[in-house]
């Protein structure tokens, strides 16, 4: 899994990326009832994912030649996911000008919250690739399902409220938790066909682990027990660990990839026999 250590602006992008989604996603679509909550949600959103497009831009060899990207939209998944990048914190700056205004009408928010969702979605979109065989699947839904269990977590812990059964959390970090371990399930049951030679299935494991405890179950046993700083501290932690392990088990279906699985399996039928 070292190779990922060379997709560590990636890692930074997403998880920047996915966690200013989702907080500006669960900041707009509540009604304006816990308005100062909702406005630092946007703000810290709209912070987080400025930050994740500047690290991207620095990724760039190039960076003059960025505003060429949106020439795709219709045919890149990596032109939507620019385009609704800039779409979400310009609706997301908006909609806070709206708030300082006084004005909290639905269509707005709900607006603003279609476009950070879609923006989130379209994440997913750009990694499902050809040959990329572990990027598929639950895999695509997973910046969504995370982005909007971070935002959860961070407005609840803002709110000083503890998990209620009527709380958005309390159900959507759930369904982070299922969407991840279908994921986990997949790539174990696929682990030797797979990856052969890069993947320890126990350190996969170990890892999937770590990585459910940290970002799914923790913040919300801290929330319950009302300890929002340790709470957004866990499922930021757990975020970027979601990250890592995505880019580190990537694996392009290559001839050379073939062979060493094909090599594989004759090794081990070799020892076998």
């Amino acid at each position: 899994m070292s190779q990922s250590s060379g997709n560590m602006p990636l890692v930074w992008f997403t998880s920047l990326a996915v966690a200013g989604g989702g907080m500006i996603a669960s900041s707009a679509w509540r009604a304006p009832s816990d308005l100062s909550s909702q406005a630092v949600g946007l703000a810290f959103g709209t912070i987080a994912l400025c930050t994740g497009i500047l690290v991207s831009l620095s990724h760039l060899g190039r960076t003059s030649r960025a505003p060429l990207a949106v020439r795709g939209v219709g045919r890149s998944a990596l032109s939507h996911e620019i385009v609704l990048a800039g779409a979400t914190v310009a609706a997301a700056l908006a909609l806070l000008a709206t708030y300082w205004q006084g004005s909290f009408s639905a269509w707005p928010r709900l607006a603003v919250a279609a476009t950070a969702t879609l923006f989130l979605l379209s994440i997913g979109r750009v990694y499902h690739l050809g040959g990329q065989r572990t990027w598929r699947g639950a895999a695509v839904l997973m910046p969504l399902t995370a982005g909007l269990a971070c935002g959860e977590v961070f407005l609840q812990a803002i709110g000083n409220a503890s998990i209620r059964e009527d709380s958005l959390a309390y159900w959507i970090v759930p369904i982070d938790a299922l969407v991840f371990t279908v994921r986990w399930w997949t790539l174990a049951r696929n682990t030797s066909a797979l990856m052969p030679q890069r993947v320890d299935a126990s350190r996969l494991h170990n890892l999937s682990a770590a990585r459910l405890l940290i970002f799914d179950a923790v913040p919300l046993v801290l929330l319950d027990m009302h300890v929002a700083g340790p709470a957004i501290v866990a499922v930021a932690l757990g975020l970027a660990l979601d990250r890592w392990l995505f880019y580190a088990l990537a694996d392009q279906h290559t001839i050379e990839v073939e062979i060493a699985r094909v090599e594989a399996m004759i090794e081990r039928g070799s020892r076998i026999g």
